[in-house]
């Protein structure tokens, strides 16, 4: 009876990056990074690339998760309507 390979090396690479703590630090820290940005760019309309007086730069933020502690570049919104509204989804209310 044949073995079938893709089983063990798909078994083998999911131990191996579940044993990698930074790496899944790194994993997580992106993709939570491209969220925040998406979130800004859809709320205000334009990306970080495109010329507009909304974006105001970015600041430290950080975010703790089963991984790790994640070191964050939010994206802020500058005064005015644009501001209104918006909150990210991995921002956590009220908690102390």
């Amino acid at each position: 009876m044949a073995t079938d390979h893709r089983r063990v090396d798909a078994q083998l690479a999911q131990e191996i990056l579940l044993d990698d703590p930074a790496f899944l630090r790194k994993i997580a820290k992106r993709m939570v990074q491209q969220i925040l940005e998406a979130e800004v760019t859809e709320h205000i309309g334009a990306a970080s690339y495109e010329r507009s007086t909304t974006r105001t730069g970015h600041k430290p933020r950080t975010l703790r998760t089963g991984v790790g502690t994640l070191n964050l570049r939010v994206p802020m919104i500058g005064k005015g309507p644009s501001r209104r509204g918006f909150s990210p989804a991995t921002r956590e209310t009220r908690r102390r």
